[in-house]
């Protein structure tokens, strides 16, 4: 897959201390739901150690930035999840694009 054809992005959830156990069951659920689409690739979801009430996730598609907003952000299965969030959130959700550099390296352990 080129790397034009591959979004990577990194969402911080910040949330409220008494409602972080919701937080972590919404995500997890959505996280699960969205692993089915056709575009999706991976995720990892994370917990910061700077702020242990914040969720990081991690996610990559085979997809550019704008089909992603307009297809997969509106899915039926995030609606109750987006509706939720403001009462979950700490402060605001933060959403970070990347790029890869070029040329592009990936590099994992040896098994």
């Amino acid at each position: 897959m080129s790397t034009q054809n591959r979004l990577t992005f990194i969402v911080h959830l910040p949330a409220k201390p008494e409602r972080y156990a919701e937080l972590e069951a919404g995500v997890r659920q959505v996280l699960t739901d969205m692993s089915h689409e056709p575009d999706f690739l991976d995720c990892t979801l994370h917990r910061s150690q700077n702020d242990p009430n914040t969720l990081v996730v991690y996610e990559s598609w085979s997809c550019d930035r704008e089909y992603f907003l307009q297809h997969h952000l509106p899915r039926h299965y995030r609606a109750e999840f987006e509706r939720e969030l403001p009462g979950r959130l700490a402060g605001k959700r933060r959403i970070e694009f990347l790029n890869d550099v070029s040329p592009p390296l990936q590099l994992r352990a040896k098994s």
